[in-house]
């Protein structure tokens, strides 16, 4: 499996997208260090999709960075001229259950901004990509 069909695999199966396949043409996959945001992988899919992927290792780490990350998936968004922003919260520890505390937060942030997503799934789904 070359590298843009498990990123393909990823966001179709583990994050439900029903984007075309043209869109997967284009897939531009960055490392990102934690200056603005705490995610920690920026995938932009076929200049329609931002995908912000977080790992997050321990709780604490969550509840003090959330919403930079939002902000900054939203204004990349912006910036880019994208469709849409999915925010994909990576969880390592399957005892640190951190959805509906996302979700809250998530909901106050997003408002009625219907481009805005997020997912939070369990740290090994990340192992296609």
């Amino acid at each position: 499996m070359d590298r843009n069909s498990g990123i393909r695999k990823f966001v179709r199966e583990v994050l439900g997208c029903t984007c075309p396949d043209k869109v997967f043409d284009r897939i531009e996959d960055r490392h990102v260090g934690p200056s603005v945001s705490p995610h920690n992988r920026c995938l932009i899919i076929g200049d329609r999709l931002l995908i912000h992927i977080w790992e997050i290792r321990e709780k604490g780490q969550f509840k003090e960075n959330f919403l930079a990350m939002l902000e900054a998936g939203k204004r990349e968004r912006d910036e880019l001229g994208l469709n849409r922003f999915r925010a994909v919260l990576a969880v390592a520890d399957t005892g640190s259950n951190i959805a509906d505390e996302a979700a809250l937060y998530f909901s106050e942030f997003a408002g009625r901004d219907e481009r805005i997503h997020l997912h939070v799934v369990p740290g090994n789904t990340l192992h296609t990509l």
